[in-house]
């Protein structure tokens, strides 16, 4: 059975998505999916990308918050308390004896003007950390197309098989026809008869198996797509072309240079090691003064508090004068004033305070925190190189066998044809000397048997070999299309 290699990246498939016609709908109403429409379905409904997509967005949010660090804070606060008893006043900072309520307002801001370039370089970070992120998420969709065109394309190669099983079918029902004809003429034995009808069954079997191989490739696709409509489920059959068999004229390494500057894998590589570079000034920062800047206005209310409303007067003694050894008292007129409740809003209002302030910290001793945070992050940064050169080896070595194995199935191809040729020449002469009665059925049989090999040889040559030339296509950043 032929078997696309896993290897093999995505947007190969959308190669082959170029050529397949866009018809949704058969006449017999059965839904017929192309590898397009395929992929489109898949990259839409997919759970697994659905979830590499919540991982972007929480990059993208976390670069969001990032980003507004910068912003300055602001916090409201309001209390109400109830004071029993021998308390003091929080507004006149006396003692009284009584119950009182009091409210308190305040609202306070506070930003920070330098921490060591922190907040800067950690929206650097968040930003690089979350293109990453969005390159991970088309390497998770490269990588679901390739199972697509992996799927799609042992459907066409099991669909070929079946096609030329059901002509090898065919072919060996009418030799039995011209055989019969010839046993009854007396030109042959009935054992010939008895060795076709044995091949009839034989090719009857092979036909049953590339069904079922065909059906258990449209589950797997189906499978993919998810979808549970099985009875209707048919895939567009395109018209491959034989491939070009002229010798590749570029090497591995020229496609190397042109895939790591397109492939998402490469770029987000690259992406980690400029955040875990950023992770580093983060960390550094902490060696620097932090300055912040901050402001505050407040006010509040106290059942306790009075404010004179009105003011008595009354004459008062103050005072004696004798006169002639008889004291006569002196008055004179005192006004008081008269207290009343002070108002909400009037209180508030009288009540309001405002404060502004500059904190400078400087760091000291932080119990060396701050050295081992730069260590660590001095760490994740060796780790992210060491992680680009794996991922740019991983890279290479997939190019370079995707190289040797287009040169491969180039020759495959090449003899493929050749071999074709020459059994199908051999074939055709052994049926008319066969049906002539000039050669037994053994030697037929054999040479049935080659030229069906050979057949089935070159459907498996074309497809791997389109397939393989495809990738290069894809490394190379070519345009995909036939």
């Amino acid at each position: 059975m032929f078997r696309i290699p896993k290897k093999c990246l995505i947007v190969a498939a959308l190669v082959v998505a170029g050529y397949l016609p866009a018809q949704a709908q058969s006449e017999g109403g059965s839904n017929r999916w192309s590898l397009q429409k395929s992929i489109d379905h898949a990259l839409s409904n997919n759970l697994q990308l659905k979830l590499s997509a919540l991982n972007t967005e929480v990059s993208r949010i976390n670069a969001s918050e990032a980003r507004n660090e910068l912003l300055p804070s602001l916090n409201a606060n309001a209390s109400q308390n109830f004071n029993f008893g021998r308390s003091i006043d929080p507004f006149e900072n006396t003692f009284v004896n009584q119950t009182i309520r009091s409210n308190s307002f305040s609202l306070s801001s506070n930003v920070t003007l330098f921490s060591g370039l922190q907040l800067q370089n950690s929206i650097r970070q968040a930003r690089y950390n979350q293109q990453a992120s969005q390159a991970d998420l088309q390497r998770a969709q490269d990588d679901m197309v390739l199972n697509l065109i992996t799927a799609y394309m042992q459907i066409l190669f099991n669909d070929e098989l079946l096609t030329t099983s059901k002509l090898v079918l065919d072919n060996t029902r009418e030799q039995l026809t011209r055989t019969q004809k010839l046993y009854k003429a007396g030109s042959v034995p009935e054992t010939n008869v008895l060795e076709i009808e044995a091949q009839i069954a034989s090719d009857e079997l092979a036909v049953l198996n590339a069904q079922n191989n065909k059906d258990i490739a449209e589950l797997n696709l189906m499978q993919l797509l998810d979808i549970q409509d099985k009875k209707n489920f048919e895939i567009e059959k395109p018209n491959l072309q034989d491939p070009d068999q002229s010798v590749i004229n570029f090497d591995a390494e020229s496609v190397y240079t042109t895939a790591q500057m397109t492939k998402p894998e490469i770029r987000a590589a690259d992406l980690r090691i400029k955040s875990a570079m950023k992770g580093v000034d983060v960390a550094r920062g902490a060696y620097y003064p932090r300055l912040t800047l901050n402001g505050s206005i407040s006010s509040g209310y106290s059942s306790s508090r009075l404010i004179p409303v009105t003011t008595n007067t009354f004459m008062q003694e103050v005072g004696q004068v004798n006169v002639d050894g008889t004291n006569y008292p002196i008055t004179a007129p005192v006004t008081i004033p008269v207290y009343g409740t002070y108002a909400f809003s009037k209180q508030f209002s009288d009540n309001i305070s405002q404060a502004i302030s500059l904190n400078l910290t400087i760091p000291i001793f932080n119990k060396m925190q701050a050295r081992y945070a730069v260590s660590r992050s001095m760490l994740g940064l060796k780790e992210a190189e060491l992680n680009s050169k794996i991922v740019r080896n991983e890279l290479r070595k997939r190019i370079e066998q995707a190289y040797a194995d287009a040169q491969a199935s180039q020759k495959k191809f090449i003899a493929a044809k050749k071999q074709l040729a020459a059994f199908e020449k051999t074939y055709r002469n052994a049926e008319i000397r066969y049906a002539n009665g000039i050669m037994n059925n053994t030697d037929f049989s054999v040479s049935k048997n080659n030229f069906t090999k050979a057949q089935s040889d070159i459907i498996q040559a074309k497809y791997d070999y389109i397939f393989k030339l495809k990738i290069l296509d894809y490394y190379q950043d070519k345009p995909l299309t036939f």
